[in-house]
């Protein structure tokens, strides 16, 4: 049994480069991470066959991959190329980021439901969709353009802040009410299927924790191993006043106020403040839209709506119909209209290493070298910008072209390393070389020169990069005539 996915990939891909992430079992057991979740879309694609047989073979599918807004783009390429391990068609594989898909779901909600989203799908509106996962609070600011469509209003953020944090600490509150270490030891030899099945019991109690439904106290089902140590006496409570406790059936007995009280105010006040990042740097936000299975809690709701409107009386929180869905529809919206986005923040400065004729006035004096074959002297290491962070950049159109030239006349293919730097630069925001503190190679463009005639001295390349969705991507052209090269983006994984 493999958990938390999300997050443990994030951190594995937190930096550039560094070995292939791994996953790790309930047993200790390591795999690579890739591998595993390529089982893991080749069994929900059997599945998906095996409950519509009609779908099977079918070529016209085209496959939405959500991911979360804080994954970097190696996580993102990961579970790309595990999704094409599992079978998927790359040319049918579209990644779409969370929270954007959840505020798609939004918008496309009936009229009467819009209203009470304070009518979030009004041209001008500015809105922020706040996903809220089991491990991550992803967040994404949108406002709605006359024709319906959706402009990035800043860099998606988020952290590592969801509902899991809550399960944590309660099995944690758990383990502190027994005497000694016995309730650990014991809970960490149960079998997957007994943890899987007390955690699952746990998070359906604690999204009905503060409605009218749930009782004052609620049971859990313990692992064989615990009842086995409870009954012989080996785990015994700390504390026989205390809010948890074991039944004469042997379940794990709690009262709901603790959990309530308690658990739920840090998970609560770290989201809170992530929220705050964008507001305080947005301050043109009119919704705060909450989404995603821990958005589902009353508690949740009512926490997060009193902490923001203490700061932020003008805006409204407001929660959609089913929230634990949004992700999901949105997605399938997404795979039907991707145009739905008109343009998006850069979250880093992309540009490629380059070699510029050496300038003695603005060159660092160590990078000069030496082209034996024309006899000039050259800059290495030169940053040559193509995309600036925070930059708004319209989906699907090219960015401005920079023009590149094979170093040596036998090459019959241009590789240009692929940078990005998500500091500000320089005072006037560039960044001047790649090897700059910032700076962290990400991939490489490769432009395939073998048609072209290596006599001539001018076997031009002018390289624009697009921003379709989720990722770059990129397009080379003969300057003069306009014909295309064959090239590809290939990211450090």
């Amino acid at each position: 049994m493999f958990k938390e996915f999300k997050i443990v990939l994030y951190r594995q891909t937190e930096t550039e480069g560094g070995p292939e992430p791994i996953a790790e079992d309930s047993k200790g057991m390591c795999f690579p991470f890739s591998d595993v979740m390529a089982l893991f879309i080749k069994a929900m694609i059997n599945d998906l066959f095996t409950k519509k047989p009609s779908t099977k073979g079918a070529k016209q599918i085209l496959w939405v991959l959500t991911v979360p807004a804080i994954w970097s783009e190696k996580a993102k390429k990961i579970m790309q190329n595990a999704a094409v391990q599992a079978g998927i068609d790359r040319k049918h594989l579209l990644l779409a980021s969370e929270p954007e898909a959840a505020a798609i779901y939004c918008l496309n909600l009936p009229a009467e439901q819009q209203v009470a989203l304070n009518n979030i799908g009004t041209p001008g509106h500015c809105f922020l969709t706040v996903d809220l996962g089991g491990g991550t609070a992803d967040l994404s600011a949108v406002q709605v353009e006359q024709d319906g469509r959706l402009k990035e209003l800043c860099g998606e953020g988020g952290d590592l802040v969801g509902g899991q944090s809550v399960n944590n600490a309660f099995f944690q509150a758990c383990n502190d009410n027994f005497k000694g270490t016995e309730w650990s030891r014991k809970f960490s030899e149960a079998t997957p299927l007994e943890v899987m099945n007390m955690e699952h019991e746990f998070e359906k109690c604690k999204i009905a924790i503060g409605s009218e439904e749930i009782d004052e106290t609620i049971q859990l089902p313990l692992p064989c191993s615990v009842r086995e140590s409870f009954r012989d006496g080996r785990i015994q409570l700390a504390n026989q006043q205390t809010q948890i406790s074991i039944t004469r059936q042997e379940d794990l007995k709690f009262e709901t106020s603790f959990v309530r009280d308690n658990l739920f105010d840090q998970a609560c006040r770290l989201i809170n403040k992530v929220i705050e990042n964008v507001l305080d740097k947005q301050n043109n936000i009119q919704t705060v839209v909450l989404v995603g299975g821990f958005a589902e809690s009353s508690i949740v709701q009512e926490k997060l709506k009193l902490m923001l409107q203490q700061k932020y009386p003008t805006v409204q929180v407001v929660v959609p119909t089913s929230p634990f869905r949004a992700v999901l529809m949105g997605a399938v919206l997404f795979g039907h209209d991707r145009l739905i986005y008109k343009s998006r923040i850069s979250r880093a400065t992309y540009g490629v290493r380059t070699n510029v004729l050496f300038d003695d006035k603005k060159h660092d004096q160590t990078k000069k070298w030496l082209n034996n074959e024309d006899g000039k002297y050259y800059c290495n290491d030169v940053f040559d910008l193509h995309v600036k962070k925070g930059q708004s950049v319209v989906l699907n159109e090219l960015t401005i072209g920079k023009t590149y030239l094979p170093m040596y006349k036998h090459q019959k293919q241009l590789t240009l390393q692929l940078f990005k730097s998500v500091s500000d630069g320089h005072e006037d925001g560039t960044v001047m070389y790649t090897t700059d503190e910032s700076c962290k190679k990400v991939g490489e463009i490769s432009v395939d020169l073998s048609d072209t005639d290596t006599t001539n001295p001018k076997r031009e390349a002018c390289v624009r990069m697009i921003y379709g969705g989720t990722q770059l991507s990129v397009i080379a052209t003969e300057p003069v005539t306009g014909k295309e090269y064959n090239a590809d983006i290939s990211f450090n994984v």
